[in-house]
């Protein structure tokens, strides 16, 4: 039998098999229904997603409502700056390898315990970063803090694959990520309010008072989504998974359903090297160093502002927070359009392949060019980024106006995180039974990449200025494009 013959036999037997698995039989009428994807209602989808969200919002604003505070802590602990940017540092660290640890058990054990236990470490190591006076328990603290909240990331992008189908993913992770974007404009300003009425202690107090508020909607609402424990949502879970009110657990769960799992029954030991072991496949590795790359370009952009602005152009403490809003307010909006684009791409690929449409049924995206309809419109955002990164570079290197790089951080921001936001989507689709792993060696790789851009950013904005800083940053960021070719290209050899 030829190869081409195989083939065909077996897309024809992949098809029919989605056929009857997508399909149930209505009782009345004998015809086939689709079979939904989840058991969940959209109210109640949209009320996980909002939690989880939440959560996942202190991940990015225990950072950037630290920035502001780190000179002030430094004067009042008698240590250098300097010795207070290695928490900075080691929060990065500490925030790429503890979701590594976590991830697997938040797909097998499930998404509601680890999201509990990790926000209990987090609320408890604000509470200490509040009290403490030294530089030892800042740094420790700081580490703990990280451990408690960098898994929330991970876990909010695992429910979205958990919840909804490609075709309405795109839309979902890109709310997602407006609620996660919003930190890096709102953080230093809160920052600021709670330091000009109380000390820099109010900042880890005001964490204090309001992350208990997400673990409490966690534990009464937070039903369990994980696909490997409770299916489409219709399985009941263990007692540890279920939330102790019902409002956002579907009503067609089975009480017997669970009992033969294998989740059930055995002791679980999560293996912190499965999401390394993931990149070990072309398109993950391609996917996760490309994540990791723009990110790191991202957080020296953002770690770089508030100092070149007051060495520039003498801004005051206060104006320097001020400058981050402009591309906090445009990663958000960018947040929300990548997502609508990512579906509209998304239905445009399928029908240009004559495929089903359909945002209720789950396709089957073994046979589908998933990596096509993720990056058909990033590949011009990221052309953009790149000229706008090199610009802005150029701008503070004569010192224009100040107007003038804070547009083109407005535009940076608008362009870039369509970046996260549609390869966050993309390793969800590629590993949807095991979407909260993938999520944590991305989320490994992007913090030790941007830890160790941020050790350099000093020394090559002295070396070189910062002119060509943002140029090498544009040529580093633009050469993903080739990466996603190859990735495209690997998709077309597996499929041919």
């Amino acid at each position: 039998m030829s190869r081409d013959h195989e083939q065909n036999a077996s897309q024809q037997e992949s098809k029919a098999t989605d056929q009857k698995n997508d399909s149930i039989e209505d009782e009345q009428t004998g015809t086939n229904l689709p079979t939904p994807y989840s058991t969940f209602s959209s109210r109640q989808k949209k009320g996980i997603v909002a939690i989880v969200a939440f959560a996942g919002w202190f991940s990015s604003l225990s950072s950037f409502i630290y920035f502001p505070a780190i000179p002030f802590i430094a004067t009042d602990l008698g240590v250098s700056v300097e010795k207070i940017n290695l928490t900075v540092t080691a929060y990065l660290i500490a925030s790429g390898i503890f979701p590594s640890l976590i991830s697997e058990a938040a797909d097998n054990l499930g998404r509601r315990p680890v999201l509990i236990a990790t926000l209990c470490f987090y609320v408890a190591a604000n509470i200490g970063l509040a009290l403490q006076s030294s530089f030892g328990l800042l740094f420790f603290l700081r580490i703990v803090q990280s451990a408690g909240i960098s898994g929330s990331y991970a876990v909010t992008y695992g429910v979205v694959g958990d919840l909804f189908t490609p075709a309405e993913r795109g839309g979902y992770s890109g709310v997602v990520s407006f609620v996660l974007n919003t930190p890096p404009s709102v953080g230093p300003i809160i920052s600021g309010l709670l330091m000009s009425r109380w000390s820099w202690r109010a900042i880890f107090w005001f964490l204090s008072a309001i992350s208990p508020l997400c673990l409490v909607l966690v534990v009464l609402l937070l039903p369990e989504t994980s696909r490997q424990v409770v299916g489409d949502g219709a399985l009941l879970p263990r007692r540890v998974n279920r939330a102790l009110l019902h409002a956002l657990t579907p009503k067609q769960q089975r009480k017997e359903s669970l009992l033969s799992s294998p989740n059930a029954k055995r002791l679980y030991f999560p293996n912190p090297l499965k999401p390394l072991a993931l990149l070990r496949r072309p398109n993950t590795a391609i996917i996760v160093g490309s994540v990791g790359v723009w990110y790191t370009i991202y957080s020296c952009l953002q770690a770089s502002l508030s100092s070149l602005f007051t060495q520039i152009y003498h801004v005051s403490g206060l104006v320097s927070g001020l400058t981050y809003i402009p591309f906090g307010v445009a990663c958000a909006i960018s947040a929300l359009s990548m997502g609508k684009i990512l579906d509209v791409d998304y239905r445009r690929t399928a029908a240009r392949y004559g495929l089903n449409t359909e945002k209720a049924k789950n396709h089957n995206l073994n046979n589908f060019p998933i990596e096509e309809a993720r990056l058909r419109s990033l590949k011009y955002s990221l052309l953009v980024c790149g000229l706008l990164i090199a610009g802005y570079g150029w701008l503070l290197r004569y010192q224009v106006n100040i107007a003038a790089p804070l547009v083109f951080q407005f535009f940076i921001g608008l362009s870039i995180q369509g970046v996260f936001t549609a390869l966050s989507t993309l390793l969800v689709d590629i590993h949807l039974d095991a979407s909260s792993t993938a999520q944590a060696a991305s989320n490994l790789i992007r913090a030790e990449l941007a830890a160790g851009g941020l050790a350099l950013l000093d020394l090559i904005l002295r070396r070189i200025g910062a002119g060509w800083t943002f140029v090498l940053f544009a040529v580093i960021g633009l050469l993903s494009i080739l990466g996603f070719v190859l990735a495209w290209l690997n998709r077309i050899y597996l499929s041919g």
